[in-house]
């Protein structure tokens, strides 16, 4: 009996490896076409990234190396193709072939449910509804708020003491916080400063982002009972309930103010949005709520003290940022929009800070029409997941020189001439491309205007060897460290 069990098992799961090869011959069929490492039958290449999470850009890397810019691999019977030719990655991602988000977002759902980050059938709709507080002109309008935060960080700064390192991402986050609550979430500054929950959110929320990450590279986690039993389902449980509770109290203040008055349509932020369209479930709108809070006010957060370690470890860089600064800005007063684009240096910094520390180190998405690269010499087949390195693509040597060293000089307009204009990709392409890029620009550099005016910043260690932490998107392993003194005698903030 047991003989007979066994052998019918067996029969029964070749007939389906079979029946399951006769259904995706095309996509074998293609695949067979594209270099890429040996994989082995039923858990393809799983086996090869067995490491550290944070290895994984290495692990591309290599391949990109040895099988070229375009190459495949399996995980499992899922069939993903790297694609790191930057002509190939605009048209790719421009495309309306191309328009749903990979399965890696699927963990995500958990947390966020479907929606503009995690893709599904309902991100463009709720996208639509949303983008006008994105735009130039409702960015516009939050400048006061942004002002406002971005002095009172200033001279937080300005305080510490001048002999001791600090990270300054810490006071970063609190103060990008505030501003995007002020703002995307529409809440009142007592409003913002109340929040259930909200504290224990900054202080999880890299960790939350490290699970979300492990479970995406670690193909054994995917295995339920392994989840639990080494602890990893608990800890998604926690992080579940306070995102509910974090976005529950948002929700609820927003309806308790729309029912004494509707703000007005420019200065209107995204959960007022979501409530007025009468289109999303209440969870949906929480859903929608966590995803555009974390992924402003974090990723900012990010980049600003990203943008502040690389001025304060290249003094000719701070000087020249600073001396633009006080010929466009000026040493006080709230800063504006058309004050920001004319800051040349700084925009220079902003963007090899965003090479340096991709936003989002891998894009993912899948393949719903064949669609062709090089040249058309090569098909991807439907179903395919489509991997674009944006981590890699920003290191890359042929476009990159020493592409490990900060070197803002990089985007001098002559050397960005002789740059293919499609190898620095920060906010993706596309109608997937990243909704609060002009929301974000327009935030932290505010931030560092008003930090270099009220602060001298001063190296804390050195930019060689910079250790790398990845977690969905790029940031520094050992925090932003820093020095600062008051700049100009301004002593507590005042001048």
């Amino acid at each position: 009996m047991l003989w007979f069990t066994t052998t019918l098992v067996i029969a029964a799961g070749f007939l389906s490896w079979q029946y399951w090869r006769w259904r995706h011959r095309r996509m074998l069929e293609l695949a067979a076409k594209l270099p890429g490492p040996p994989a082995l039958p039923i858990l393809g290449n799983a086996l090869s990234f067995m490491f550290n999470p944070g290895e994984i850009l290495n692990k591309i890397n290599g391949f990109i190396e040895k099988y070229g810019e375009v190459f495949r691999f399996w995980l499992g019977p899922e069939l993903n193709i790297v694609v790191k030719n930057p002509t190939d990655i605009r048209a790719l991602l421009s495309s309306n072939k191309v328009n749903q988000k990979g399965p890696l977002y699927e963990f995500l759902v958990p947390f966020i449910g479907y929606g503009i980050l995690s893709g599904g059938p309902i991100w463009r709709a709720h996208r639509k509804i949303v983008t006008p507080s994105y735009n130039k002109k409702s960015v516009e309008n939050f400048s006061p708020i942004f002002n406002k935060e971005a002095e009172q960080l200033a001279r937080i700064i300005c305080q510490k003491d001048p002999k001791k390192s600090f990270d300054v991402y810490k006071d970063v986050v609190k103060f990008t916080t505030q501003s995007v609550n002020q703002t995307l979430m529409g809440l009142s500054k007592e409003d913002s400063q109340n929040l259930y929950r909200m504290d224990e959110m900054l202080r999880v929320t890299q960790d939350m982002y490290s699970l979300i990450f492990e479970k995406m590279t670690k193909w054994w986690l995917h295995v339920p009972l392994i989840y639990w039993l080494l602890g990893k389902k608990k800890q998604q449980d926690y992080y579940v309930k306070l995102i509910d509770d974090f976005t529950s109290d948002i929700v609820r203040r927003k309806r308790k103010a729309l029912e004494v008055s509707e703000p007005k349509e420019d200065c209107m932020g995204i959960v007022d949005r979501y409530i007025l369209s009468g289109e999303l479930s209440e969870k949906e709108i929480q859903w929608e709520t966590m995803t555009l809070f974390t992924t402003s006010q974090e990723a900012a957060a990010k980049i600003a003290s990203g943008v502040i370690m690389f001025l304060a470890h290249l003094p000719e860089w701070q000087e020249k940022v600073y001396k633009e600064m006080m010929d466009v800005v000026g040493p006080d007063g709230p800063v504006t929009s058309e004050q920001l684009k004319q800051l040349e240096y700084l925009d220079m910094v902003y963007k090899e800070t965003l090479r340096y520390f991709s936003i989002a180190a891998l894009i993912q998405r899948t393949v719903e029409e064949e669609i062709t690269v090089k040249d058309g010499s090569i098909t991807l087949p439907v179903g395919t997941s489509l991997v674009i390195p944006i981590h890699n693509l920003h290191r890359d040597p042929r476009f990159w020189e020493d592409p490990h060293r900060v070197m803002p000089e990089r985007f001098l307009p002559e050397n960005v001439k002789k740059r293919d204009p499609n190898a620095f990709v920060p906010f993706s392409l596309g109608p997937m491309d990243c909704l609060g890029r002009v929301y974000a620009t327009a935030l932290i550099k505010t931030i560092v205007v008003w930090v270099l005016r009220y602060a001298k910043l001063e190296p804390a260690g050195t930019l060689d060897n910079i250790k790398l932490n990845i977690a969905i998107s790029v940031s520094c392993a050992d925090g932003y460290n820093i020095k600062a003194r008051s700049r100009n005698g301004r002593i507590n903030g005042f001048s």
